[in-house]
């Protein structure tokens, strides 16, 4: 009874050593380790020489196991240590930021005060530029109907003297020539001037006398005296026109420099003014771009601190799926050592010798 006992045993180890090695061939690691025998058999080697293979093995896998376990360590104390340093300039970012937000009201506040003064003291200095806007507006309109009537009277006198020196030169010969050309310049003249009546009746009423051949030469004479009598009343006419100008132009500059000499007291408020505005909007400026600089802050670190987290847990989670890799490794090369210690016979070696892949 106890031999069939013995014999049933030894069937039932038999057959759970051929299904181990059977299911080794699933894995690459299976697939190496009965590479690795049938190598050993094929040479005739004793199972001592196997197992002394396999216990090497063994230890490598320790070794590595080892080694590993203290590069991951190392590993996970500097992104530990990285994320614990990205919480503690969060921490500092976040108190920074809460100060600034708090200085920022009332930055804003005395700088709208400021702004107020200002804009009163700019509101007068601007009422006061507008009057002499309107004063220069009114010196424009009499500047410019001033200058037209200048450069008419001046227009008068050229016009006179080119007639007087036609008159001068053609004397003798008014009737083919002068004549003609006096009247040709009257022409001109009108056309450029139409508006002078009185000046234009005067010279149609000379031309007719000048068509007078009998009275040509001494009406002619008698025309060159009295333009020369027109060109100086002229003269008195511009002089006189120039004084009331002048005039009209020391009114305007008197009340404009009344004005300025105002504008002059408030610049100095006013500059004091913009100053420490500007000053304000400088430091409001300074504290927005801290409040956006520590968010830039938390954010990065933030991310920054995340990305550690994820690595620590990403090595931890490759870190166990190695070691649950060589634990399975280790169990596959345990239950071969103890095969070929403890039931190695003929007909094991026969069937892993058999294995093909």
């Amino acid at each position: 009874m106890k031999i069939i006992v013995l014999i049933v045993l030894i069937g039932a180890a038999l057959a759970r050593d051929e299904y181990f090695f059977a299911q080794l061939r699933d894995s690459e690691f299976g697939k190496t380790i009965i590479q690795t025998i049938q190598v050993q058999l094929l040479q005739e080697h004793p199972a001592d020489t196997v197992v002394h293979l396999l216990k090497q093995m063994k230890d490598d896998l320790l070794n590595e196991q080892r080694a590993e376990d203290e590069d991951v360590q190392v590993a996970l104390q500097s992104c530990q240590t990285a994320s614990e340093q990205a919480a503690a300039v969060i921490t500092v970012a976040k108190e920074r930021k809460a100060t600034s937000e708090d200085r920022l009201p009332l930055l804003q506040q005395e700088q709208n005060d400021k702004k107020q003064q200002l804009l009163d003291k700019q509101g007068e200095e601007q009422r006061n530029l507008d009057r002499i806007s309107v004063l220069q507006e009114a010196r424009n309109v009499q500047r410019s109907e001033y200058e037209q009537r200048r450069d008419e009277l001046v227009g008068l006198i050229s016009a006179l003297q080119e007639a007087k020196q036609i008159l001068s030169q053609g004397i003798t010969s008014l009737k083919k020539t002068s004549f003609a050309e006096l009247k040709s310049h009257h022409q001109n003249f009108l056309k450029y001037y139409p508006h002078k009546k009185g000046f234009h009746t005067m010279v149609n009423m000379l031309l007719e006398v000048l068509q007078d051949e009998g009275t040509q030469e001494s009406a002619a004479q008698k025309v060159v005296k009295i333009i020369d009598t027109l060109v100086d009343s002229i003269f008195q006419v511009q002089k006189e026109e120039m004084k009331a100008d002048d005039g009209r132009e020391l009114d305007f500059q008197t009340q404009k420099e009344r004005l300025l000499l105002a504008n002059r007291r408030l610049e100095g408020s006013i500059a004091e003014l913009n100053a420490r505005y500007l000053v304000l909007g400088q430091k409001i400026l300074e504290v927005k771009n801290d409040v956006a600089t520590q968010d830039s802050v938390i954010q990065n670190k933030s991310t920054e601190k995340g990305d550690w987290d994820q690595t620590c847990n990403d090595t931890e989670k490759a870190h166990r799926q190695q070691t649950d890799s060589r634990n399975s490794q280790l169990e596959i090369i345990v239950e071969c050592i103890d095969i070929f210690e403890t039931r190695f016979d003929m007909e094991t070696k026969s069937y892993i010798q058999r294995i093909r892949f």
